[in-house]
């Protein structure tokens, strides 16, 4: 009792510490507001956020650095400006020592694409936080109630303790994850799907390291966490990491090395010797030898990893962003060989001399894995037109997929998809902005959860579990068309956003065209 008693004191002390030193920035932007992204974007092309930006939640400390490169004196294009202003006053709410937000969200269909910006997940979605920040730590308290869910509809979401050891954070909670440079979607890791809770850890300001080798590789993050899949599947509570390595070796330049694993989970196997093969991938460890039952069912599990590459140049006052994100299923011995590949080019640049700004992308995803240059000149250096149907984001011990809540991790689309999204947007000098997207997309190419189907054999020969697109469980072409505005008002931001799309998923044989509309009040304090 006395050493429980002891600790107690201790960690209110180290509480009280670090909410009675004056407050610094709350640690993250998170993942979800897209004009503070293209903010971001703005300053990153300018030279004024350096170091990776293409990982979020982007960590305050890196944009309050870039903000301070903008107050220094130098001359500013006028959208730059005001891009500046807008994140100044964001930063401004995160430094404070406790604030307040709220979010209402409502619609007669929820979305069936989920770019990088909120939205709601049920027709009704409401949800508020109330956060604590100081020198060392940050607690947010939040929670929310959804519709239209079959479990969970009152949820957590968002809640997270952060505490800041000098330039890293250590943090714990639902915190949304967002891997890589895409706009419309992430191979890997995406908000497809709500956060799962997890524990991570990432580096705040990313600082080259002075060490041979390394030095070469600039500005440098690495961002790590495990997450928990709480719910009912294959396998309930298995464990998720996470891992990606960001650097920016030259001006304009970031590449980002990204793996995913899933591992243990209520009865499987989860000693050193899982986790360990789980890191290395050597010796086939996750494409155990047909017909051995023993060595399938100690596998570590299932892996995914890749790499995404921006370059972002300037034309004057214009900004060129080009990317690409491969992601492959780990298939023998660390050869990746099974690819989804996105690729994409952002333009962005001033609207008029008074400080209003435009950005407009066009983005393809292909989530049919196939070889990674399938399609291109140079294919016959990856096995040739190879495509593997099925192999995407699903595995043949964790059936249940690269899924949580019954949505992607990664693409929205979910594996065997293809989406071509070309998003448009314009803020005015009022900070109004205007956006509209039109995406043709065609989910479950391949057909083969129509019905679904078992495409991994158990060890013995058997068929093992029918496995279907979660997206949708048929073939099914579609365009949907999007236009919305995101208003600043005295009573909160208001975004009211229309769409409408050609067919839905799941409906085998006939069309069935859709149009929405959703509402949300943001209101922060």
């Amino acid at each position: 009792m006395r050493v429980f008693t002891a600790s107690a004191r201790l960690i209110a002390g180290a509480l009280a510490l670090g909410f009675a030193t004056a407050a610094s920035a709350g640690p993250f932007a998170d993942v979800g507001d897209r004009q503070l992204r293209q903010d971001v974007g703005t300053l990153a092309a300018a030279g004024l956020i350096r170091g990776p930006v293409d990982s979020w939640p982007l960590p305050w400390a890196q944009i309050d650095a870039g903000l301070n490169r903008a107050r220094d004196g130098r001359a500013l294009p006028a959208h730059v400006a005001a891009a500046a202003r807008r994140l100044d006053r964001l930063a401004d709410f995160a430094a404070q020592r406790l604030a307040f937000e709220a979010r209402l969200m409502g619609t007669n269909e929820v979305s069936v694409a989920r770019d990088f910006g909120t939205l709601a997940r049920g027709r009704a979605d409401v949800s508020g936080r109330v956060e604590a920040t100081g020198e060392v730590f940050s607690i947010s308290l939040g929670g929310g109630y959804r519709s239209d869910q079959d479990v969970a509809r009152w949820h957590p979401e968002p809640s997270q303790v952060t505490a800041r050891l000098g330039n890293w954070a250590v943090y714990a909670g639902n915190t949304e994850q967002w891997f890589g440079p895409g706009v419309d979607g992430a191979l890997l890791f995406s908000n497809a799907t709500r956060p799962m809770p997890k524990l991570g850890i990432k580096r705040l300001e990313p600082y080259p390291i002075d060490l041979p080798v390394l030095r070469w590789l600039g500005p440098i993050r690495l961002d790590m966490f495990a997450g928990v899949l709480n719910e009912d599947r294959d396998f309930r509570n298995t464990l998720t990491i996470g891992t990606r390595l960001g650097f920016t070796p030259a001006a304009g330049l970031e590449i980002g090395l990204n793996r995913a694993q899933m591992l243990c989970g209520a009865g499987r196997p989860c000693g050193l010797k899982q986790i360990a093969q789980s890191f290395i991938g050597i010796g086939n460890a996750d494409n155990p030898t047909v017909g051995d039952t023993d060595a399938f069912l100690n596998q570590p599990g299932n892996q995914i990893a890749g790499f995404d590459i921006s370059y972002t140049h300037n034309f004057g006052n214009v900004a060129a962003k080009l990317y690409f994100e491969g992601e492959a299923e780990d298939f023998d011995n660390v050869i990746l060989e099974q690819w989804g590949r996105l690729i994409g080019l952002t333009v962005s640049g001033p609207a008029g001399s008074g400080g209003g700004s435009f950005t407009t992308t066009l983005e393809y995803s292909d989530t049919l894995a196939v070889s990674l240059f399938n399609g291109t000149p140079l294919e016959g250096l990856t096995g040739g037109e190879t495509q593997y149907p099925g192999s995407f984001y699903n595995n043949s011990l964790y059936t249940s997929g690269f899924t949580y809540r019954g949505r992607p991790i990664g693409h929205w689309t979910a594996g065997d998809s293809r989406n071509l999204a070309l998003h448009a947007a314009v803020t005015d000098t009022r900070n109004r902005r205007w956006y509209g997207s039109a995406r043709a997309v065609h989910l479950n190419v391949i057909d083969l959860g129509n019905p679904p189907t078992a495409i991994f054999p158990r060890p013995d020969g058997s068929p093992g579990p029918a496995i279907s697109n979660p997206v949708s469980a048929s073939s099914e072409k579609l365009a949907i068309l999007t236009a919305g505005a995101e208003l600043p008002m005295t009573f909160g931001d208001l975004r009211i956003e229309t769409r409408w799309q050609s067919d839905s998923p799941s409906t085998p044989g006939r069309r069935a065209p859709r149009a929405a509309i959703e509402v949300q009040l943001r209101q922060r304090f």
